[in-house]
């Protein structure tokens, strides 16, 4: 059966390539820089979505590469744990307490000791305060003028601070408070004030103005966790209420230390360091405190650089130094010149914070990390460059796959995106491990993924077009059939039909879009004749009636218009047939450079048998001789299946039980999309001498016990029966059934069948 190009009107299939060529590429690549476009704005405005994704590849990178902890920098942690509350008592301490850890961290050496603790209220155990408490106590009236003898604790707490550099905790609230304190040092601006970038704030809790006076300075225990997961990855170095600036308590630490008494803050237009691309702000570029210059994020923060959990070496329990006999625990060294934070790491106190690493960390841990890396100098940088960088990235790499993809398929496509998107990962991992430089490879990658993501659906979309066309010019060929009975009998050029059992024959060729894609029509159309000729052939050769060919569909049935005996065994010899034939042209045709070939064609053949309406179905203008009806509804579903069950050919109930003798095995139980009893599905292994040997006898045995098992959802045993099964298949071709149904199993592992499952799949697909 030759099947040439032939025109119809002015159209015809070369045409048809030829039209819409400038289509296939043109619309995916407005689709791509539409997605190019989109990107480069995201990127300006920086959503929360894909800033979260940003931090959490950074994150990965820190656990990839953690700071190292150095024990020798001058940094410590003075910790009320749980066993300091348990020894000592219920929290919050009696300043006597907290003035003798004073005076005792004093003798030790302490460089500068800083409270990640707030003192923004007279201590409640003070003998003043305690005379309030006990007012309406009549026994306890006598002592009161003795009581009041006694010092004020937050005195004696004062006095202690005289001994060694302490720096008090504020803590800045978003609503006005009454008293704002006054920074103990200056701040220098170098450039214009970035102060409009510095995060906001309205009050501020601070200590009681004995402490405040007796103090060397203060600073802010405030953090800003990520919005999108509260995970803490800067420290603010400074925050504002209104234009008046506050250090941070690690930032005041330093400054105490060194003696210095003015911050200088450079903002972005005091250097050659450009401003981020997204903001129009003047911005923080760097902090210098004494001999530290800092660079910080454009708000002033620090992005911190964790070291790997836990160094238990970097913390002193409060209660080791508090101890009757504190010189037994050998404390007194890791004091010496050090800067000190007390900070509470005690369960409940509600000073816990989640860090890339690990959540349910200390808060005064940030600022002790924050103050090693600053003496250390290991900073996590963001280049001046970096925003530009990724910018240009996004759109420079957008535009070159815009152009691009549309001519690539989509395998050497996604190898393309592939091999960019990894040296863009793996540089800003190479940056980050080399240089600690933040190169974010997100926007770049998402920019890259979707653009492919849609170019490749479009052009999949212009594919599925081209080869609707494609099939609609094949449609418009006079079936051979037609012609006969019409010479035959004009009178059946009337419409109508009648009823008639008949077995039907959907068969369809595996990924045609894919291998016409690659192809031009004519080379289709040879394609397709030679394919389709010997499988019309055997179909004939089976007294099989071809209804039509739909591009690479063939639609046969049995039984009409002439009466076929046995017609459902014709349909099964007929589909072994063809199996076999295809393998023949693959062979033969593979290596051969005349055909356009692929490397190998399958096919799905899905068979049913049932009543349908036979005749002359169309319009006036134009009919067939074709049938319609739910059989064969069901047998194009069927078609569909073999796909889900990686095989070449299925078989309905009524077909497969019409022939007893050939060797058919049961594949599943099925509900097809539109029906809604389950359909019992069967594969063909062979024909009826390959039914009587014993070797299948004892195979189909074999997989009868499976489809029990796997039906009771007793799948240890299904897999353990399906792993035989698939060895013993080999001479039937059904091992990738096994694989389908393997998957299957892994899939209700997981997700179990409803209750009252009677071992019938559900398929979606059509």
């Amino acid at each position: 059966m030759k099947l040439p190009s032939m025109p119809f009107g002015k159209l015809s299939l070369f045409n048809i390539g030829v039209v819409s060529r400038r289509r296939k590429w043109a619309i995916p690549t407005m689709v791509g820089l539409l997605t190019v476009l989109f990107f480069a704005w995201a990127h300006l405005v920086q959503p929360q979505a894909i800033m979260r994704m940003s931090n959490l590849v950074f994150d990965s990178f820190q656990k990839q590469y953690p700071r190292e902890f150095n024990p020798d920098v001058p940094v410590r942690i003075i910790d009320i744990d749980d066993e300091s509350i348990r020894r000592i008592g219920q929290w919050p301490w009696p300043r006597t307490v907290l003035a003798k850890l004073n005076t005792r961290l004093a003798d030790a050496g302490a460089a500068v000791v800083a409270y990640d603790v707030l003192f923004s209220e007279t201590d409640r155990t003070s003998p003043e305060n305690m005379v309030s408490v006990l007012q309406n106590n009549p026994d306890a009236k006598s002592h009161f003028d003795e009581i009041l003898t006694l010092r004020s604790h937050d005195e004696i707490f004062a006095e202690s601070f005289q001994q060694t550099r302490v720096v008090n905790g504020l803590f800045l609230i978003n609503r006005p408070t009454l008293t704002e304190p006054q920074s103990q040092a200056g701040f220098a601006m170098i450039g214009d004030s970035p102060v409009n970038s510095v995060p906001e704030f309205h009050g501020v809790l601070h200590a009681i103005p004995p402490l405040e006076a007796t103090a060397e300075g203060a600073g802010s225990v405030s953090f800003q966790p990520d919005k999108s997961d509260g995970v803490v990855r800067t420290a603010p170095l400074i925050s504002r209420i209104g234009d008046r600036i506050y250090p941070s308590l690690a930032l005041e630490a330093l400054r105490t230390v060194q003696g210095a008494t003015t911050y200088q803050i450079r903002s972005s237009n005091a250097s050659y360091e450009a401003q981020s691309v997204s903001s129009d702000n003047i911005e923080v570029k760097a902090i210098r405190v004494g001999d530290f210059e800092i660079p910080t994020t454009a708000n002033g923060s620090l992005n911190v650089y964790f070291t790997q959990p836990p160094h238990p070496e970097r913390y002193i329990p409060a209660w080791k130094i508090l101890s009757d006999s504190p010189s037994d625990f050998g404390w007194e060294e890791n004091i010496m010149g050090h800067i000190v934070f007390i900070g509470t790491g005690a369960e409940g106190l509600k000073d816990i914070v989640q860090t890339p690493f690990r959540g349910g960390e200390p808060g005064v841990l940030v600022h002790a990390q924050a103050t090693e890396q600053i003496l250390t100098g290991d900073y996590l940088y963001r280049p001046f460059y970096a925003s530009s960088l990724e910018f240009y990235l996004i759109v420079i790499l957008g535009i070159i796959l815009t152009l691009t993809l549309p001519r690539l398929k989509a395998i050497r496509g996604g190898i393309v995106i592939l091999l960019i998107g990894n040296g863009i990962f793996w540089g800003s991992n190479f940056a980050f491990k080399e240089f600690h430089y933040l190169l974010d490879p997100v926007y770049p990658l998402l920019a890259m993924l979707t653009c492919y993501v849609f170019v490749m659906l479009t052009s999949y979309y212009m594919a599925e077009s081209e080869r609707a066309r494609v099939r609609g010019a094949f449609n418009l060929y006079l079936s051979p059939e037609m012609v006969q009975q019409v010479s035959e009998n004009p009178a059946l050029l009337k419409l109508g039909g009648q009823e008639q059992e008949i077995s039907i024959l959907f068969l369809d060729i595996r990924s045609f879009s894919r291998i016409s894609e690659s192809m031009r029509p004519q080379d289709i159309t040879t394609f397709l004749n030679k394919f389709l000729t010997p499988m019309t052939n055997i179909l004939q050769a089976h007294d099989a009636t071809i209804d039509k060919y739909i591009g690479d569909a063939i639609v046969a049935f049995w039984n009409a218009p002439i009466a076929v005996p046995e017609h459902q065994k014709c349909a099964a010899r007929a589909v072994l047939q063809m199996q076999l034939e295809l393998a023949a042209l693959n062979a033969k045709y593979r290596d051969q450079k005349e055909i356009r070939w692929p490397d190998t064609v399958s096919i799905g053949i899905g068979i049913n048998t049932g009543i349908c309406c036979v005749g002359n179905l169309g319009s006036e203008q134009r009919f067939s001789y074709s049938m319609i009806g739910d059989a064969a509804n069901l047998a194009s579903r069927i078609e569909g299946l073999t796909k889900q069950y990686r095989v070449a050919s299925l078989f309905g109930s009524e077909t497969a039980n019409a022939v007893p003798d050939f060797a058919f095995l049961e594949a599943d139980k099925v509900y097809v999309v539109g029906r809604e009893a389950p359909e019992t599905i069967y594969l063909l292994a062979g024909d009826d001498k390959l039914a009587l040997t014993a070797e299948f006898k004892a195979y189909q045995k074999n997989h009868m016990i499976f489809l029990e098992q796997y039906r009771n959802q007793h799948w240890d045993e299904a897999l353990q029966g399906l792993e035989t099964l698939r060895e013993q298949s080999a001479p039937y071709d059904l091992h990738k059934y096994y694989f389908a149904m393997e998957e299957r199993i892994a899939q209700y592992k997981k997700s179990p069948p409803e209750k009252n499952w009677g071992g019938a799949y559900r398929s979606n697909e059509k």
